[in-house]
């Protein structure tokens, strides 16, 4: 499924992989007897989540051209990473969110082909089928081709009011490939209270999958545009690659790098930036809690496996901490 030989305005390809998992972290715990990022874990099958991720971009685009983000500290990342050699491995100094997650390898594409396109995905999202997904990727790689000044968005039809996904609230048509639609995004919705979230869900909105393709320049330009300080730091180290001083430059733009959604503080910020195309037969979820591990694997009809006890036991206790909170919180507003 690879695409274009080598030239300007290649396809090229990031894999998110620097979080670590933090809603994950007491049932991976649990489950392994140490702290691993939940995406390194082999829930199901052979290969973790970020193993399939990887997988599946490197039938997108050449290993050459596929970077890889990771954080500090994630030593499963080189085991698993393996034979598989993409192009550059980008260790954060530090995790500051998925806006740095996606600038810091964007700086290094940038700097050998500003003309290129780039696909985005998170290292923490199961789908299936595969072949399908892959499908979908690449009308996502085409359509932000087509509208070089959006940004491309993929998204899933929601099978209820969930509010710790984000939402996205489609608009008019823009162009349409084969069966799929691309529509003007009107509004980003990130991760709202139920009763947002039922809205959002009534009036037709979308599941953000935060699988993206873009242009690199018309990445750049939002950034400057929403994060001007942040652009800054990241245009410093531009300047700086294959030099001495890039080792240090990078050091120091993170001491400094403030922590920034992808969704809620870039593209919520200028929703017209951004065009949004609804995903075909594909079963979709993002692996962020313990619940939506479960609910993948009850409906896979794997409710026997090792990890089901642990996933249940960290969901109860979030459950119960949620339930303080709210009592507390009620009890200090009659208190005063």
């Amino acid at each position: 499924m690879r695409e274009r030989e080598d030239q300007s305005g290649r396809r090229w390809s990031i894999v998110l992989a620097g979080g670590d998992g933090v809603r994950m972290q007491p049932a991976v715990t649990r489950w392994l007897g140490r702290t691993v990022p939940n995406h390194y874990c082999r829930f199901l099958g052979t290969r973790s989540v970020f193993q399939h991720t990887l997988d599946r971009t490197l039938c997108v685009t050449s290993p050459a051209r596929t970077l890889v983000v990771v954080g500090r500290g994630h030593q499963e990342a080189w085991s698993q990473i393996g034979e598989r050699n993409p192009g550059m491995i980008l260790v954060q100094p530090r995790n500051v969110g998925t806006v740095a997650g996606l600038f810091l390898p964007l700086t290094y594409i940038r700097a050998r082909d500003p003309e290129g396109t780039v696909l985005i995905s998170p290292a923490n999202q199961f789908v299936s089928p595969e072949q399908q997904f892959l499908g979908e990727i690449l009308f996502a790689i085409r359509a932000a081709e087509k509208l070089p000044a959006k940004v491309v968005v993929l998204a899933a039809r929601p099978d209820g009011p969930d509010g710790e996904y984000g939402w996205i609230k489609p608009g008019h048509e823009l162009i349409s490939l084969g069966l799929h639609s691309v529509r003007a995004v009107t509004t980003f919705l990130h991760k709202s209270e139920p009763a947002m979230a039922r809205l959002a869900y009534a009036s037709g909105a979308l599941w953000n999958a935060c699988v993206m393709a873009g242009r690199v320049e018309t990445l750049w330009r939002l950034g400057r545009q929403v994060l001007p300080d942040m652009m800054v730091l990241f245009e410093r180290l531009g300047e700086v690659i294959n030099t001495p001083k890039e080792p240090q430059v990078l050091r120091d733009i993170y001491e400094r790098m403030p922590v920034c959604s992808l969704s809620r503080d870039l593209l919520a910020r200028v929703p017209g930036a951004a065009a949004v195309m609804e995903m075909q037969r594909v079963w979709w979820s993002e692996w962020n809690s313990p619940e939506r591990v479960m609910k993948t694997l009850t409906r896979l009809g794997r409710d026997s496996a090792s990890v089901m006890p642990h996933l249940r036991a960290a969901a109860a206790e979030s459950r119960s901490a949620q339930s303080l909170d709210v009592a507390m919180a009620h009890y200090a507003a009659h208190d005063q």
